[in-house]
């Protein structure tokens, strides 16, 4: 094994658009991420991850990616130290 030992994700939004007057697809998502630690005491970490790609008409490839994490990092580390 590795350092996670179960993971869950679902799906909260999903959302296709243009941008703008320049006609470039958006897809914008937000995936709810729950993580189990390897430890003793089995924290489990949990936070909305949110992805933003914009992508070339013409090429059909990705041209920009953003993420975003709606946990504060103190948050996270306090996520950490909890048991399950």
């Amino acid at each position: 094994g590795g350092f996670i030992s179960g993971a869950d994700l679902k799906m909260i939004t999903y959302d296709e658009s243009e941008l703008g007057n320049v006609d470039t697809p958006v897809v914008t998502t937000k995936i709810m991420v729950k993580l189990q630690l390897r430890l003793p005491w089995n924290p489990v970490l949990a936070w909305p991850w949110g992805v933003r790609h914009e992508f070339d008409r013409e090429t059909c490839q990705i041209t920009v990616h953003e993420e975003s994490w709606n946990v504060s990092a103190k948050e996270g580390l306090a996520q950490c130290f909890r048991p399950a």
